[in-house]
């Protein structure tokens, strides 16, 4: 029997025009009547999940910024955060300064204007509607040093990738998580830094411990490379069957479901989860 079930948001339980649907509202419901523990794991904040919660009817937990931040989605009690030193965060800051990279300090997990920065936003760039839909979470600083404090959420460092990459030869790799989130074909890229031993796949064994679940009793439901290290651990694969779903996560699925404009999420629960 499947006790716990993992689901990714962007790709997976949210359609292509960023809602749930009723299906898979409906879906999650007969979940947790069944009496099993349901979270829901996204590389989102949880300043920029929250407008979903509202159709959630259960206080049930988010696994936020992948894995850093885990709460409860309506009273937002804190389960476990992972944060980065300030003399870590420091030091990626001074990184991208030398190298001529964009730079963004999250100072806070659950909280309004979180984004910090003290350079021009890069222009043009790949990520300028990203900047324009965040532009009410950013404030621009005269020195970004002078707001890091003792911990910190997550740094973003934008630009090109190559350079950003090699922050793993210059700085000790064991005191920060490096994830990159996307990377265009001119090679920019968009790459988060996250405290120490931080992951989806992480947060999902704290959640599973806390539980007192065994990984052969849960299951997730991902579409894409930021979830494969959560899908291979579970004793449930489940993979979305999206046109871009890579192969990789194909070949680690029990079950591949339709894609998330098809209430792929609904399907796997019903046909797959419910049934077992």
């Amino acid at each position: 029997m499947i006790k716990f079930v993992g689901i990714d948001l962007d790709g997976t339980l949210l359609d292509s025009d960023k809602k749930i649907s009723e299906e898979n509202l409906k879906a999650l419901e007969k979940l947790e009547k069944s009496g099993i523990h349901v979270t829901i794991f996204t590389g989102r904040s949880f300043v920029a999940s929250e407008e979903y919660f509202g159709a959630i009817s259960s206080d049930i937990p988010g696994v936020f910024q992948n894995g850093a931040f885990i709460s409860t989605i309506k009273t937002h009690k804190t389960i476990k955060k992972v944060t980065l030193s300030y003399v870590c965060a420091s030091k990626i800051v001074h990184f991208a300064k030398k190298y001529d990279l964009f730079s963004m300090l999250f100072t806070h997990f659950t909280e309004t204007p979180d984004m910090i920065y003290d350079e021009e936003i890069p222009s043009p760039s790949n990520y300028k509607s990203y900047f324009e839909r965040n532009a009410y979470r950013m404030i621009k600083v005269p020195n970004i040093f002078a707001c890091i404090g003792e911990e910190i959420g997550e740094v973003a460092v934008v630009g090109d990738f190559n350079k950003i990459k090699m922050i793993e030869k210059e700085m000790d790799c064991s005191q920060f998580t490096m994830v990159l989130s996307t990377l265009f074909p001119d090679n920019e890229g968009f790459v988060e830094f996250f405290g120490p031993r931080c992951g989806k796949e992480k947060a999902l064994d704290f959640l599973l411990k806390k539980f007192g679940i065994f990984r052969e009793e849960s299951a997730f439901i991902g579409d894409n490379y930021n979830d494969l290290e959560a899908l291979k651990i579970v004793g449930h694969p489940i993979v979305m069957g999206n046109d871009y779903t890579p192969v990789e996560l194909i070949n680690v699925a029990k079950y591949i479901t339709s894609s998330n404009d098809e209430d792929g999420v609904a399907k796997a629960i019903k046909e797959y989860i419910l049934s077992i």
